[in-house]
């Protein structure tokens, strides 16, 4: 018979509700509170706090909330704060009942500023250092990019930071009228740029965005460096900066921070063509590391030589042209530190490539060598060609991957907060999440795998057991068969 709901008025009492019980044993966030300790940062923030006043949320709440923020990609802490009450697993990850009285949102914000960035990023490796330790991370060949980041603000908007930085120093000047007051009052403490562009121009509502061009499309944001290990893809370096800061002034930083952050040297640095320049070249080279980073080829016209096609020889310190003839050394550019190698108009003009080769009207064909070129062919030889292909798909799988999976799965593509401090506090909780969440898949495979060894290994007894019972059964029955026919009455 087909039963029909009652319609109850709400109890104003629940008895027997336990929410241990209510979250499931293999609950995802069962396992984060069991890899994860989030009370060291009472500590680490102790000095933030005084000892008079209203007592504020435990720190080691306000962390796990800043930590479902990104872990289940909450579109912002209202909407957070807003379905804490309506999630069991939430409520019990923070360690609060079904009853209590959850904060308000702007306990986050204010935690954020008082902290700093130096608290998320001491979280940011105790995630590494557990990656670390349970061997998802080697060290040894490193995969280095960079992506853009929308900020919090709009490009349409923006003003000339002359007008800007007037607008802050009269702001000053309100907020502290007296003469003494002023006089005192430095400029560094009113402008936060140290070398202010004044035909730059700025957002009003994040001064510390900048403007940068990819692929045609002009952004207004920052811009985040990750070195990201070859074995398993952990992420261990994040480096926040403006949008228009180039990405080859970031790899050396990079690479420093992968070693203090992981205790391991770097072999092999891989890269994009952005990072192809020859200061990257001789750092690397230097330290005794090898480059898999393609350098940017020179620009020629179609049907035209390119350098490329000109031999330089070491020992004549000159070049040779494809159809034999010598480019001697002409004068050395103290500008572009290069030096360039000429070859005679009229020699040239004898040559039968000379339409093809000679785009000066008034010289012949000119090549120019940076003084440190030997970098550039040393990073082209320092791997074999299969191994810099196999290297840079890898790139794209580790690197550019990693990108992809916090732009779909944790809003990496656009700031929540406005300034480069917060969007750095954005990255390393976004690099977090993304290591914990390997680590965790790693070590769930890793206790499955070992209970199937372990089942195995049980069956395997089982079986020897059964057959080394069968066998003496076995002996048994033909002792006794053969003691029966021995005994056994001929027959007449």
């Amino acid at each position: 018979m087909m039963a029909h709901q009652k319609h109850r008025e709400p109890k104003l009492f629940y008895h027997g509700i336990n929410l241990e019980e209510r979250l499931g044993p293999d609950h995802p966030l069962r396992r984060v509170a069991k890899a994860v300790d989030f009370s060291f940062v009472r500590h680490e923030v102790a000095d933030c706090y005084g000892v008079n006043g209203n007592i504020s949320v435990d720190p080691n709440i306000v962390l796990k909330l800043m930590f479902l923020l990104f872990y289940e990609n909450v579109k912002s802490e209202r909407e957070l704060m807003r379905q804490l009450p309506l999630r069991l697993d939430w409520l019990w990850f923070c360690e609060y009942d079904i009853d209590d009285v959850t904060p308000n949102h702007s306990i986050l914000s204010k935690a954020r500023r008082r902290w700093g960035a130096e608290v998320f990023d001491s979280f940011f490796l105790r995630v590494l250092e557990q990656c670390i330790d349970a061997g998802l991370v080697d060290g040894n060949i490193i995969h280095i990019d960079s992506s853009l980041i929308q900020a919090n603000a709009s490009k349409d908007k923006l003003q000339p930071e002359l007008q800007l930085l007037t607008q802050q120093v009269c702001q000053k000047l309100e907020d502290e009228p007296t003469q003494s007051t002023v006089e005192e009052t430095p400029l560094d403490d009113v402008f936060d740029d140290d070398e202010p562009d004044l035909n730059r121009r700025v957002s009003p509502t994040d001064p510390e965005a900048r403007l940068a061009k990819k692929y045609s499309q002009t952004t207004l944001g920052y811009k985040d460096h990750r070195a990201v290990d070859d074995k398993y893809g952990i992420i261990t370096s994040t480096i926040t900066t403006a949008a228009n800061i180039n990405d080859d002034k970031l790899l050396t930083e990079t690479i420093e921070n992968h070693e203090s952050n992981t205790g391991s040297e770097v072999k092999t640095a891989v890269a994009d063509k952005a990072y192809g320049v020859i200061e990257n070249y001789k750092y690397l080279h230097d330290r005794g590391s090898k480059a898999c980073i393609p350098h940017q080829k020179r620009a020629h016209k179609k049907d035209k030589f390119p350098h490329e096609a000109f031999r330089y020889d070491p020992h004549k310190d000159c070049y040779v042209c494809p159809a034999g003839r010598k480019l001697p050394h002409v004068r050395y550019v103290g500008s572009s530190r290069a030096h360039e190698y000429r070859c005679a108009r009229e020699t040239c003009q004898t040559c039968r490539f000379f339409s093809d080769c000679v785009m000066s009207k008034k010289y012949g064909r000119t090549i120019s060598r940076h003084e440190d070129s030997e970098y550039i062919e040393w990073a082209d030889s320092c791997l074999s060609s299969e191994n810099r292909r196999r290297l840079l798909s890898r790139r794209r799988a580790k690197a550019e991957g990693s990108f992809a999976d916090a732009s779909n799965n944790h809003s990496f593509k656009r700031c929540r907060w406005r300034g480069r401090t917060m969007a750095a506090i954005q990255n390393l909780m976004i690099a977090a999440v993304q290591n914990l969440r390997k680590l965790l898949r790693y070590c769930y495979r890793k206790t499955a795998a070992n209970n199937c060894m372990t089942t195995i290994s049980r069956c395997k007894q089982l079986y020897l057991s059964l057959r080394r019972l069968l066998q003496s059964y076995h002996r048994l029955f033909l002792a006794k068969m053969s003691k029966y026919l021995l005994f056994k009455e001929p027959m007449l």
